[in-house]
């Protein structure tokens, strides 16, 4: 056993005053000094047995809380998507600038590119632009999680800043790695990726 509690303690201080040099025993200071410090030992112990229980009892709660996101709109940095196989869908940007012209790449789950194209300028600001569901040879994609990218240029062709946006309504949260991960449409975001939340 590593651990060393109150009464192994106790031993080891009584074998330790039992076999001491007679000739040249502890002074009391020695055996004082040791108390004292397994005394600190055990009150940082305590203190730390009740972080552990206030870090779960706010754990739980604030599990509890994250359920509130459920069913709720929200707009959060990110750049993947669940797409149903079924038509097109728009993809939400926010561009620092208005753009002269913009280019959409859509990647599948390998990160291989399946769709580019020109989709014209950008506002400035948030916007989304449509997507078909095809590749480039105009076929329709199967059903699945995608990423995608937009890349904004201005009329002298330098590069405009384009920040991918998620915005969905929340329809799940995963507590699987311990931390809250709500979800839209089975693609897992943090809390942190959230810029606004409201209400379907």
């Amino acid at each position: 056993n590593t651990k060393l509690g109150k009464d192994a303690f106790l031993k080891l201080l009584i074998t330790q005053m039992q076999n001491q040099d007679p000739l040249n025993p502890q002074s009391n200071e020695e055996f004082i000094a040791q108390l004292s410090q397994f005394t600190q030992v055990e009150q940082l112990m305590d203190m730390s047995n009740q972080f552990d229980a206030m870090y779960m009892a706010m754990n739980s709660v604030n599990n509890t809380s994250m359920t509130q996101l459920l069913g709720k709109t929200v707009v959060a940095v990110g750049d993947h998507f669940s797409y149903s196989g079924e038509g097109g869908m728009d993809l939400h940007y926010e561009s620092a600038a208005p753009t002269s012209g913009a280019r959409l790449t859509v990647y599948d789950d390998t990160g291989s590119i399946v769709y580019t194209g020109a989709v014209g300028a950008l506002q400035q600001g948030e916007g989304s632009v449509r997507w078909d569901g095809t590749n480039h040879a105009g076929q329709p994609l199967s059903e699945g999680i995608y990423r995608f990218s937009i890349a904004g240029f201005d009329s002298d062709g330098e590069s405009v800043e384009v920040m991918e946006l998620m915005v969905g309504v929340v329809d799940g949260m995963s507590y699987e790695t311990g931390v809250p991960l709500p979800s839209i449409r089975d693609v897992d975001f943090t809390l942190g990726q959230i810029l606004r939340v409201g209400i379907e």
